[in-house]
């Protein structure tokens, strides 16, 4: 499921009833909702470019994705107005075709704060200038020269990096298929993947595109077991803004999931859970802005429950071996 919100570029007003396509999924389709946000299906362990199709707006293309056993979410469309890309494409001397579609292929991205990578839709709008300063980005193949916005939001040559507004775009792309990774001192950011093609723009908007990698998390994770009763378990180390989570795999689980809002440092979460041989637990602490560590533990008979450390990367939902960091 990939979900996400639609909005115009630069301003304030979502876009409702706008329709939510997929490159390569001629049949997988969504309408945006009175908000803006929409729901759309697609297979897991696809190659998926959602584009977006509205009266009165430019279509746009985002990044593409690859669908790997998880939701992906704010998975936003900042669209231009038919007014605003034209403008847009005057103020950088864009060649049109015919239709008034740019000639060859055009990438836009923000280098953007790990700030915003798990805010809701309100609460991201509500931040206010969310770029990363000073950062350069560039393409494999080569791309042509960039041009990064400066703090008026304004495409400007001379801006030799980015400006805390975090724009960036590329005109005159050829065809094919581009990986756009970025730079900057004392951090790291994601890469993502641009479909090229010509009369096609591409906006690898936030909170994706060049998003600023997260840390680790410093929370700390033990539980107390005594057979196959978890007694309690103890959380240290937390940032600000943390939620314990825990979910429970198998039959006949105690629980589904249970959530934990955290106020302090340190805590204290599950006490006195019975569970049985061949479930699975995992515990996860999460804060606001870094990557969340997960432990797992696999319930079996006659062995007290070992862990094993897994992360999530910020942002999104599942747990995985290992997480990049910033």
């Amino acid at each position: 499921m990939i979900r996400g919100t639609a909005y115009e570029f630069n301003a304030t007003p979502v876009i409702a009833g706008a329709s939510i396509r997929v490159l390569e999924l001629p049949t997988a389709r969504a309408t945006t909702r009175r908000d803006g946000s929409y729901d759309l299906g697609v297979p897991n362990r696809a190659r998926v470019t959602p584009y977006i199709v509205a009266p009165g707006y430019h279509t746009i293309y985002l990044q593409t994705f690859r669908t790997t056993n998880q939701d992906l979410r704010n998975v936003n469309f900042q669209t231009p107005t038919d007014a605003v890309y034209q403008a847009l494409t005057e103020l950088l001397n864009v060649p049109l075709d015919a239709q008034g579609n740019v000639a060859e292929c055009a990438i836009v991205s923000t280098f953007n704060t790990r700030n915003v990578r798990d805010l809701s839709y309100r609460q991201f709008r509500a931040y206010g200038a969310h770029g990363v300063a000073g950062a350069t980005a560039f393409g494999v193949p080569p791309l042509p020269p960039a041009t990064y916005f400066n703090a008026q939001v304004i495409p400007d040559p001379t801006q030799l990096r980015s400006s805390d507004d975090g724009g960036v775009v590329w005109i005159g792309v050829p065809t094919g298929v581009y990986r756009i990774a970025a730079q900057a001192p004392g951090t790291r950011f994601a890469s993502f993947t641009a479909r090229c093609a010509p009369g096609r723009v591409i906006n690898a908007n936030p909170p994706w595109g060049l998003y600023q990698l997260s840390p680790a998390s410093p929370a700390r994770i033990s539980a107390r077991w005594d057979g196959l009763t978890l007694r309690s378990v103890r959380v240290t180390g937390l940032p600000p803004q943390s939620t314990l989570r825990a979910t429970c795999a198998g039959r006949g689980c105690p629980f589904g999931e249970r959530v934990q809002r955290v106020r302090g440092s340190t805590a204290t979460f599950l006490r006195n859970v019975r569970f049985r041989a061949g479930q699975t637990l995992d515990v996860g602490a999460f804060s606001h802005a870094y990557n969340a560590t997960v432990k797992r533990y696999r319930i079996v008979t006659g062995a007290t429950p070992r862990a094993r450390t897994l992360c999530v990367p910020n942002g999104m939902t599942a747990p995985q071996a290992r997480c990049p960091t910033g």
